[in-house]
């Protein structure tokens, strides 16, 4: 491992006279520092010793001519003893130092002659002032993560703690059983997760992060929130950068069952089991949840420790179905496996190695609720998600001033969606004149794989002033499967009934399904809906951090990124930054920095193209006499294409680039914005702000942040109808007479002879009528002030109290479905918004206080204002039918984008916790109750926005949603008792 890592320092060290950007690996720290005499002298070839506590490893150093020394690569893990003597001078200890991943601590100290008193300054430590960088955001430490009430102990909550973190409930999944979150006027996509020093991220859908650890596998969690170092990249949203637990050499265990039981929680607001419309409405949310670890030292030698935690969650969760076929509370169950084994070994004083495997493995009976209200148990799914992670890392120190990290990874996440129908038959969809739609059946199902393999290596070295680090990393992504998430081709067939009007208990009748003569239409899939990509995420990085003065830090960087799932290849992102240490007593610092953050494009839009596209999947519906409709309700599904039916004119979603391909087909030089290239959004980022220690252990930071993305990859319709103006509700435009002002149907008219029919579809006609396409037309802009004052965990406090004041504006919100603007012709001023993400004010205050009765109190308090939504008639105004989302005239005029304003949200999550020693030696007893929205406000985050094509709204128009996917949780009580030893 050592010769590989020299030769690979070999071969970057060119770079090294560049003089380019600081950086520590994402999960180890530094210990710079300069001795000098009472006089202010240098001491040179002092020899400076550091301890760790809790492994005894110990690494040295000597000062060099200016007195300065550098001791890169420690292990976050324990606090740090350091010892510093030279001949003729008093020796020097320095006890109970405590590091934070990727930060470098600076110890300055002045050595008296023997005999005489020392003078040490201490600064950069964990939970200090920071003054090697301007990067912006908290560090969680693990008596806070622990401490803070966590939903199902899931640790992708623990980044709300910072308001510069929204929740993003309202844009799309839940059913993964982790938070999803936005940051800086991003989509809720962009989160980057590193884990100790490699990706956890999600290449082919990027919901979250793609192995889950728990709580108690977690040292340190670090929630960057704008300004990071060039190591960072394919994102402009949070990095959040976590360590795990390592091994000590003394053996320790833990033991933990937990419980929330149904019978303590509340209903969510505005649900009864009479008026359910959907499994969304939970009358019951049953929790229980176990854990242990174990960890210690493996032989005698002290030189390898061991680290293993698993933890096993079962959750029932009742949906009421309310059909009169068969009422029943419907219990979906979810189970989770988690599990890590982490091993770290020291081979010499200069190089450690360490491994880690991961196991994630859940599944769900009831995914996002879709059993409930008159959707019967027949149209469930399963869904499963299966990763493996493992990891190996090395760091070698090659030389006092060099260092080398290296880090190979390899996920497999076989598979990363899988939903299997329950029954897997033809689907039945009634109307009811009563209210809502029966449903029975499903045939949709899907089964993803991702396999991701990574290499980065990381090398710091420290030449006089300059603290440089450069490297490189590759992901590889091999994925794809069958169909996408829950959508996905009705290959055994749908039929939808007339409206029915008779008794609820007829209407789901047998008697009534097996009628054909009820039917209205009846829709199959034909086609291939298999796909497969293949990705590669790679980049390279320089940094410097010079300190131009000694309390002047210059934090200069260029990142190089490239993503072969897209054509873009000139992303070169650079970064700037500075640290300025006021009085040079690292209690005041001002920072500030500007970046160019480019932003993946997840592998499954691979899936619109392949499902979509030319040679994809299509629906062919048939009406009652029409070719294609069956002859009785038995006769679906059909065992081929029906001889003699005409193909359906197709809605198309094609890939930018593809001129080449398509062109056989139809002429792409038509289409208005088709694109010869598939584009990277970029976000330029910058900020400015103070940070200042108030008194031992508090620290107050305010920052202006300031963002503008551009190239934002949304769909759109490139070959669309001309613009439809309405100045009165009700307009509307027939989807064919929409047709015939198409750009390809003027051209294919034209060349055919013909004119197009605007009342009625003639034969022949063109195969297409929307072309979709990922355009690059988006654009966002943020403004925001962040306020954060902390306390690091000091005899039993610890508190975070974190305000954001902010305003996101876009054209079209990131990473949220369906988002098609009311004219697809009119994508620039006349969709400038607020963000559906929008939240002007946030403030959040976690902490823990030990009483003198040693009770452990705190919690998590939360106020923000309301989420705007978007306002819309609810129907195809303009004709352009599966393009266009249209929002009603008022005035005169089309309103705006999201401007409907949602109502206040506010939470309170309290905690009480109490540990009893035992009997025997080194054994406690830790009993905890925690409670969720303790108050039982209902924070809803989904609205009818359904105007409605008339004069005035419809009934119900602008009143909360109720339902998981509509409201955050209502009040839920959880208790647990934990050992350890």
């Amino acid at each position: 491992m050592n010769r590989r890592t020299t030769i690979a320092a070999l071969i970057l060290s060119p770079i090294l006279s560049c003089g380019l950007l600081l950086g520590q690996t994402p999960d180890t720290a530094s210990l710079n520092g300069r001795i000098t005499d009472a006089s202010g002298a240098a001491i040179a070839g002092a020899e400076v010793t550091v301890t760790n506590s809790a492994t005894e490893v110990k690494r040295s150093a000597q000062t060099d001519a200016s007195g300065d020394f550098s001791i890169a690569g420690l292990s976050i893990s324990g606090a740090y003893r350091l010892t510093a003597k030279k001949e003729g001078f008093a020796e020097r200890n320095v006890s109970e130092i405590t590091l934070a991943a990727g930060t470098a601590a600076e110890i300055n100290l002045e050595l008296a002659v023997t005999g005489g008193q020392t003078k040490v300054t201490v600064t950069g430590e964990a939970g200090g002032v920071r003054t090697d960088s301007p990067e912006l955001g908290d560090t969680l430490g693990q008596q806070q993560i622990e401490a803070t009430p966590l939903i199902n102990r899931r640790i992708t909550y623990l980044p709300l703690l910072n308001s510069a973190n929204r929740p993003a409930i309202n844009q799309g999944d839940v059913f993964m059983n982790q938070d999803l979150f936005t940051t800086n006027g991003t989509g809720r996509r962009q989160a980057w997760f590193e884990v100790d020093g490699a990706n956890a991220i999600d290449a082919w859908g990027r919901q979250t992060i793609i192995p889950n650890f728990g709580v108690d596998t977690v040292q340190e969690m670090d929630v960057l929130t704008n300004s990071f170092s060039a190591q960072y990249g394919f994102t402009a949203g949070s990095v959040i950068n976590i360590v795990t637990q390592r091994g000590e050499n003394q053996f320790h265990g833990s033991v933990l069952a937990l419980g929330r039981p149904s019978d303590t929680e509340a209903r969510l607001s505005g649900f009864t089991t009479a008026n359910a419309t959907s499994g969304n409405q939970i009358t019951n949310d049953t929790l229980g949840q176990f854990s242990a670890g174990l960890s210690g030292p493996v032989g005698n030698n002290g030189k390898t420790q061991f680290f293993a935690q698993s933890e096993y969650s079962w959750q029932s969760r009742t949906s009421p179905v309310t059909s009169p076929i068969a009422p029943e509370n419907f219990v979906g169950h979810y189970q989770d496996w988690l599990g890590m084994v982490r091993l770290d070994h020291e081979f010499t004083g200069r190089n450690n190695a360490f491994f880690r495997g991961n196991l994630d493995r859940f599944f769900d009976t009831n995914p996002n609720g879709i059993v409930g209200g008159n959707s019967l148990p027949t149209v469930d799914r399963i869904f499963n998600k299966h990763v493996y992670d493992l990891l190996v890392g090395d760091t070698a120190v090659l030389s006092p001033t060099l260092l080398n990290n290296l880090r190979l990874q390899f996920q497999l996440a076989s598979p990363i969606t899988q939903f299997i129908p329950v029954i897997d038959g033809t689907q039945f969809v009634v109307p009811v004149s009563s209210g809502g739609t029966f449903t029975s059946g499903t045939s949709q199902s899907a089964l993803l794989m991702n396999r991701q393999y990574e290499a980065n290596d990381v090398v710091s070295a420290r030449r006089s002033h300059h603290n440089i680090t450069f490297g490189g990393d590759a992901i590889v992504a091999h994925n794809g499967g069958n169909s996408k998430e829950f959508g996905g081709p009705l290959y055994l067939g749908s039929f939808t009934y007339n409206t029915c009007t008779l008794a609820l208990n007829v209407c789901e009748s047998s008697a009534y399904l097996d009628n054909i003569a009820n039917v209205a239409s009846y829709t199959q899939s034909y086609g291939n809906a298999q796909y497969t990509v293949n990705d590669t995420l790679w980049s390279m990085f320089v940094q410097d951090d010079y300190k131009v003065r000694p309390n002047l830090m210059l934090n200069l960087g260029l990142r190089y990124e490239r993503q072969t799932f897209t054509d873009f290849d000139r992303g070169f992102a650079p970064r700037f930054g500075f640290a300025y240490n006021v009085k040079g007593d690292g209690k005041t610092v001002v920072r500030g920095g500007f970046g160019i953050y480019y932003s993946q494009i997840v592998d499954n839009n691979a899936a619109n193209y392949a499902l979509s596209g030319i040679t994809g999947v299509f629906n062919y519906t048939a009406g009652p006499g029409q070719v294609g409709f069956p002859s009785s309700i038995s006769a679906a599904p059909l065992p081929a294409f029906p001889a003699g039916a005409v193909a359906p004119v197709l809605s198309l979603y094609v890939r930018p680039g593809e001129s080449s391909s398509l062109n056989p087909y139809f002429p792409t030089s038509t289409l208005l914005g088709y694109q010869n290239a598939l584009l990277s959004p970029y976000t330029e980022q910058w900020t400015i702000g103070v940070e200042r220690q108030l008194k031992q252990g508090w620290v107050l930071s305010v920052d202006y942040v300031g963002s503008h993305t551009l190239r934002i990859n949304r769909p759109l319709d490139v070959d669309p109808p001309t613009s439809f103006v309405r100045t009165a509700q009700g307009q509307t435009r027939s989807a064919q007479a929409a047709n015939c002002t198409r750009p390809y149907w003027v051209y294919w008219y034209v060349q055919e002879g013909m004119t197009c029919n605007t009342t009625k579809a003639t034969n022949p006609q063109p195969a297409y009528s929307v072309i979709q396409s990922d355009v690059n037309d988006g654009f966002a802009k943020y403004d925001a002030l962040d306020a954060n004052l902390s306390r690091h965990f000091r005899n039993g406090v610890s508190m975070l109290a974190s305000y954001t004041w902010s305003h996101a504006i876009d054209n079209v919100d990131p990473d949220i479905p369906s988002q098609n603007p009311n004219d697809p012709r009119m994508t620039g001023a006349a969709e400038i918004g607020n963000a559906i993400f929008d939240q002007r004010n946030r403030f959040v205050l976690s902490g823990l206080y030990t009483t003198p009765l040693a009770f452990r109190v705190g919690g998590v308090a939360s106020l923000a204002s309301g989420l705007p939504y978007n306002i819309t008639t609810g129907s195809t105004n303009g004709g352009d039918t599966g393009a266009e989302t249209d929002r009603p005239v008022i005035n005169g005029a089309v309103i705006g984008r999201n401007t409907g304003l949602g109502r206040p949200i506010y939470d309170f999550a309290p905690f009480v916790e109490r540990s009893f020693n035992l009997h025997k030696e080194g054994m406690a007893l830790n009993a905890r109750a925690e409670a969720f929205n303790v108050f039982n406000h209902a924070n809803f985050v989904g609205y009818s926005a359904t105007y409605g094509n008339g004069t005035s709204a419809g009934v119900g128009f602008g009143q909360p949603a109720s339902g998981i996917t509509n409201q955050l949780p209502a009040r839920e009580l959880q208790f647990s008792v934990e050992l350890l030893f």
